[in-house]
């Protein structure tokens, strides 16, 4: 009954955790270029640890589950190391997952999406599963999750300085795996050609439109902002802030009313006859 990781449980403890309407938590996340001081799982580090440690700290609450890896990355394939799934596919994905789970009896289910390129893709995802199971889910970004702290703590300029592999991630890439960090490689790049007055890239400081360049085109390190204002302090701080306003999110997610579906459809009779 308190196990608290999905992939470790025995086929009675999931039919436990449905009993008790434990909230499942999806991590969405990529694996792609996170400049030169980075690793290439960043993304799914981040997704990783928010899902996990929520649902340590809450396994009456929570089941985390194996994050899905690989993300749409197509604007970041000019740099090693980056996989990309097609977007189509990426939906279908996310939706059998979603509604497998529900299938099983699982009443609230949440992405928690770790990467950019995924936001809408998980934003659908759920929206399907809402419209064609029982059950509700929703997606968030992980770093909605921590805005509270991010906007507190920041030094970077705003807009463009968190953007990618930036104060942000580095920090809680320092919090989680510092011994994974390339210290002596950490370069500072804002991001080039953007539309003036309408368009740029920032985690908290989001553009009115939207529009997802080629990185190569923009950046020489896959770098956008400024991780040298990372440090451990910061990335604890930050993902701390995004375990609580995980569990708390979920605490209210599982506590939401579901009305039942009311169809307002006119009904007619078959047969010509009804037309007449």
């Amino acid at each position: 009954m308190n196990k608290w990781a999905y992939a470790s449980m025995t086929w009675k403890e999931v039919n436990d955790a449905v009993q008790a309407r434990r909230v499942i938590l999806i991590p969405l996340a990529a694996i792609e270029q996170h400049g030169p001081h980075l690793p290439i799982d960043t993304d799914n580090l981040i997704a990783g640890h928010y899902c996990d440690e929520a649902a340590k700290r809450r396994p009456d609450l929570l089941v985390s589950t194996p994050c899905i890896e690989y993300g749409y990355n197509e604007h970041n394939m000019d740099f090693p190391g980056t996989i990309s799934i097609r977007p189509e596919t990426l939906l279908h994905y996310y939706f059998d997952v979603g509604e497998s789970f529900a299938r099983q009896g699982f009443d609230r289910i949440l992405y928690v999406n770790a990467h950019g390129g995924n936001a809408q893709i998980a934003n659908l995802a759920a929206r399907m599963v809402v419209t064609h199971t029982p059950a509700v889910a929703a997606a968030i970004n992980s770093w909605e999750l921590a805005k509270e702290a991010m906007v507190r703590l920041r030094e970077s300029h705003s807009p463009g300085g968190m953007s990618h592999a930036c104060e942000y991630e580095t920090s809680v890439y320092l919090h989680v795996r510092p011994d994974l960090v390339k210290r002596n490689e950490v370069v500072d790049e804002y991001p080039l050609g953007r539309v003036d007055g309408w368009h740029w890239i920032d985690m908290l400081d989001g553009a009115p439109l939207q529009f997802t360049d080629i990185y190569s085109r923009n950046t020489r390190t896959g770098v956008e902002g400024a991780p040298s204002l990372a440090s451990q302090e910061k990335g604890r701080e930050f993902a701390e802030t995004a375990i609580r306003g995980l569990i708390q999110l979920a605490e209210g997610f599982r506590s939401m009313v579901v009305h039942p579906r009311k169809d307002f459809r006119v009904k007619q009779s078959g047969g010509r006859d009804s037309a007449s």
